[in-house]
C-alpha cells in the first residue's frame, strides 16, 4: 500500500491507538506511523505535523475532537498552560500511566531487543503521585515578555524551564510533584533576590551571577538542604539570604552556596568552592532502614518512597540467603549495595565518580557496615584488569595507567574479585557491550539489572541472551507519575546447557 503524502505544517485528523515510549499518541494515517504529543488512546484529535520521515510523522496537538475517558483535569496551573514540560502526562488518569508503562515496557523489549517470550509483571505504581519529588532543580533567568509572569521589569524570574527550551525560566506558583515546602523556598528565594537585585544568569550569553536553586526535601526525615549555585561568591547579601531561608521552617537543616563558572547549564557547584551558609553541610535520609548522606553533589533516588520498594525487589531479585560475594556495578553512593551487604557475605560496589565513592564508604561506616567495600573507576576498565588478572596478565596500578588511558587511580579497584551475583545499575545509557561480555565471563550465579531506561535495556537483553542468559523475570516501577520514565528490574539466570552460545572467551581488547 502506497503512504499517503502528507507535508509538514499540515494538519490530519486522526485517532489515537496507544501510547509511544516517552509518552506520545500513537496514530496512523493510511500506512505511516504518527506520534502526537499530548494526545491519548481513544482519541479523535487534529494535529499539524512538525517532522515527515518515511515510515513516521510527529505532531503537535491542534484540538481533541473525542476526549479519552482516561483524560482528566491537570492540577497544575503551569502544566494546564503550556509552561512547564517537566511533566508530560498530569491530564491521563493515573491508573492509565501506569498500564501504558507495564505495555511500553513490553513492546520495547519485543520490538528491540527480541524478547518475545518474556513476561512483564504490571507496573508498580508510586506510593504517592503528587508531590513525590525530594529533589528539584530551579532556574534563574532574565525576565523577558515570554518568560516573566509579571514583565520585564521585575528583571529576574526564577522557577522551571518553559517546555522546550534551555534559556528560559517561568515564576514558578506552585510546582505539585515538589513538596509545599519547596515552593516556599524558592518563593521566599524569589522575593529576596528581586529586593537585591541579584543578576540572573543568562545561559545563552553566560553571563549573570545567579543560576540555580536547588532544593531536597527528603520525606522519611523531613529534612530539608537548600543550595544556591552562582557564577561567583560575590552574591550581594547572601548570607542574609542564608538565615532567612533556614528561619522560614525548622525542617531546613541545610543552607549553601556553590560555585560554577563553567558554560554548561548544570546545576553543580565546583568541588572546593561550597559555603555552608546556615546549618550543616549535608542532611541525611533512610532507605530499607539504613542512613543515608544526602549533600549538595550527592545522588539519591528522588522518589523516596518508591526507591525502597525498588530496591527491596533488587534485593529479592538477588536471592542472598548470606554466603553469596555481590558485585555492584554503577553503585553511586552505595544505596542498593549497603541494603544487599545486610544479607550478603561480602559486596563490591564499583562507581566512577570519585565523590559518590567517598558517600558510600561514609554511608557504610555510618552504618557500621563492614562487609562492603567500594573502589572508584570506570567499570569497563575495572573489569577487563580483572580478566587480565584472571588470564595471568598482572599488572599493578602504575603500569595499568601507563598502558591504558581509562585504568582507575584508585588501588582498590585493583583487587579481583569473583562474585556469585552481579548487580548493575547503569546510566540511561545502558551497558557496553564489552561490559556485558565482562560480567558474563565472571559466571555469576546471576545477574540483576536495574535499569532507567527500556530501551537501553532491551538492548542490553538481546546481548546477555547471545552469551546464553535467560531473562526469567521484570518488574516495572513507577519512580516518576506523569512523565514517561519508568525504571525496571530484571533477573537473568544462566541459561540450561543445551547447545546455546556460550560466554565469550576473555579477550585483552577493551
Amino acid at each position: 500500500m502506497d503512504r499517503p503524502r502528507i507535508a509538514k505544517d499540515q494538519v490530519l485528523e486522526l485517532v489515537i491507538q496507544s501510547l509511544a515510549l516517552g509518552g506520545n499518541g500513537v496514530a496512523r494515517h493510511g500506512e505511516l506511523v504518527v506520534f502526537v504529543s499530548g494526545a491519548y488512546p481513544q482519541e479523535r484529535v487534529r494535529a499539524r505535523v512538525t517532522k515527515k520521515r518515511s515510515h513516521w510523522a510527529e505532531a503537535a496537538l491542534v484540538e481533541v475532537l473525542t476526549p479519552s475517558p482516561m483524560r482528566v483535569t491537570a492540577p497544575c496551573a503551569h502544566f494546564r498552560g503550556g509552561e512547564c514540560g517537566g511533566c508530560r502526562m498530569q491530564d491521563l488518569d493515573y491508573a492509565a500511566q501506569v498500564e501504558a508503562k507495564t505495555r511500553q515496557v513490553e513492546e520495547t523489549l519485543v520490538r528491540v531487543g527480541g524478547l518475545a517470550g518474556v513476561v512483564v509483571e504490571p507496573c508498580v505504581p508510586s506510593p504517592d503521585v503528587f508531590r513525590y519529588r525530594n529533589k528539584m532543580e530551579f532556574s534563574f533567568a532574565p525576565a523577558t515578555g515570554a518568560a516573566g509572569t509579571t514583565g520585564a521589569a521585575v528583571g529576574l524570574v526564577l522557577g522551571l524551564r518553559l517546555r522546550d527550551r534551555f534559556d528560559q525560566s517561568f515564576d514558578l506558583a506552585d510546582c505539585w510533584i515538589a513538596s509545599e515546602l519547596t515552593n516556599r523556598i524558592v518563593a521566599a528565594t524569589r522575593a529576596f533576590a528581586r529586593a537585591h537585585a541579584w543578576e540572573p544568569y543568562d545561559a545563552r550569553r553566560h553571563t549573570g551571577l545567579v543560576r540555580f536553586l536547588t532544593v531536597r526535601h527528603l520525606p522519611i526525615t523531613d529534612q530539608a538542604a537548600v543550595n544556591l549555585i552562582a557564577s561567583h561568591a560575590d552574591v550581594p547579601a547572601v548570607a542574609a539570604w542564608g538565615k532567612e531561608i533556614a528561619a522560614l521552617d525548622p525542617r531546613i537543616k541545610s543552607v549553601v552556596l556553590n560555585v560554577n563558572d563553567r558554560s554548561a547549564n548544570v546545576a553543580v557547584g565546583e568541588a572546593g568552592e561550597e559555603r555552608v551558609l546556615a546549618g550543616v553541610d549535608a542532611i541525611e535520609e533512610r532507605l530499607c532502614g539504613l542512613t543515608f548522606r544526602a549533600g549538595a553533589a550527592s545522588f539519591l533516588q528522588t522518589n523516596s518512597r518508591q526507591a525502597e520498594a525498588l530496591y527491596a525487589a533488587t534485593l529479592e531479585a538477588a536471592a542472598l540467603t548470606g554466603n553469596e560475594r555481590v558485585l555492584d556495578l554503577y553503585c553511586g553512593a552505595g544505596t542498593i549495595s549497603l541494603a544487599l551487604a545486610a544479607r550478603a557475605r561480602e559486596v563490591v560496589g564499583i562507581e566512577e565518580v570519585a565523590p559518590a565513592v567517598e558517600d558510600a564508604r561514609a554511608n557504610a561506616e555510618r552504618n557500621a557496615i563492614a562487609n562492603a567495600r567500594f573502589a572508584c573507576g570506570d567499570a569497563r576498565a575495572v573489569l577487563r584488569h580483572w580478566a587480565r588478572v584472571r588470564s595471568g596478565k598482572t599488572q599493578g596500578p602504575e603500569d595499568a595507567r601507563a598502558h591504558d588511558r581509562k585504568a582507575p587511580v584508585d588501588p582498590a579497584a585493583y583487587e579481583p574479585f569473583a562474585p556469585d551475583v552481579v548487580v548493575v545499575d547503569p546510566p540511561r545509557a545502558g551497558l557496553h557491550e564489552r561490559v556485558i561480555e565482562r560480567v558474563a565471563e565472571l559466571a555469576p550465579a546471576r545477574v540483576v539489572y536495574v535499569s532507567c531506561n527500556p530501551g537501553t535495556l532491551a538492548r542490553d537483553l538481546a546481548v546477555f541472551a547471545r552469551l546464553g542468559w535467560k531473562t526469567t523475570r521484570v518488574r516495572p516501577f513507577d519512580m516518576f507519575p506523569h512523565t514517561p520514565h519508568v525504571e525496571c528490574v530484571v533477573t537473568l539466570l544462566p541459561a540450561p546447557a543445551t547447545g546455546s552460545p556460550s560466554t565469550s572467551p576473555s579477550r585483552d581488547t577493551p
